[in-house]
């Protein structure tokens, strides 16, 4: 017995040896698999840390992002999507213009028992040319820490005074980069108009 034994422990590190290590598509299938077959087996809550480990995983390869990005009306409380959007692109001055938007795909590092990120911010005023009339860089850093990794509920909030723009279109173009890893950057433009 104890010959056969080792012959399969043999034959079975040879055959992991010869394997290609799992790829990150290959990991993430798995997890969908494994939520996949909780789900059906009954077992909601497995399924649902499988799907969690599948997001994680895919968080740390996608690039830094946004989404839900939209003016608001007023500055939003802490809570996550709470915010109540501005009707259209319209403002006036001393109006301020006040971009809520969900970041997503940035870095975390653990410090102690927190998961901690970093952004940092910039923004510019550009004409209805492209001309670029004034902004601000280095905003921030917007940090949040957690004992979750890959916080999904995260919010950016950036108001600017818009006094002094006379009548006509503008955009909005802002920056972020991820502050622990500033290889990772998006940036999106955000159109508005001031109106008399």
């Amino acid at each position: 017995m104890a010959k056969k034994t080792t012959f399969l422990a043999l034959t079975l590190l040879a055959v992991l040896a010869g394997s290609a290590p799992l790829t990150a598509q290959d990991t993430v299938s798995t997890h969908l698999s494994q939520a996949a077959s909780a789900y059906q087996s009954g077992d909601h809550i497995g399924a649902l840390d499988a799907l969690w480990a599948a997001q994680e995983e895919i968080w740390r390869l996608a690039p830094l992002g946004v989404r839900n990005v939209a003016f608001v009306t007023d500055q939003p409380d802490n809570n996550f999507g709470t915010y109540q959007p501005k009707d259209g692109e319209d403002f006036k001055a001393p109006e301020p213009l006040i971009l809520y938007c969900e970041p997503i795909g940035f870095t975390q590092v653990k410090t102690g028992d927190t998961y901690k990120y970093s952004i940092i911010g910039a923004f510019d005023i550009l004409d209805s040319t492209g001309r670029v009339l004034g902004g601000q860089k280095n905003l921030g850093p917007y940090e949040q820490s957690g004992y979750r990794t890959f916080i999904t509920e995260s919010t950016l909030v950036m108001t600017i005074g818009i006094q002094g723009l006379p009548a006509g279109s503008y955009v909005m173009r802002v920056t972020l980069t991820d502050n622990l890893d500033q290889t990772k950057s998006v940036q999106l433009d955000k159109p508005f108009k001031i109106v008399e």
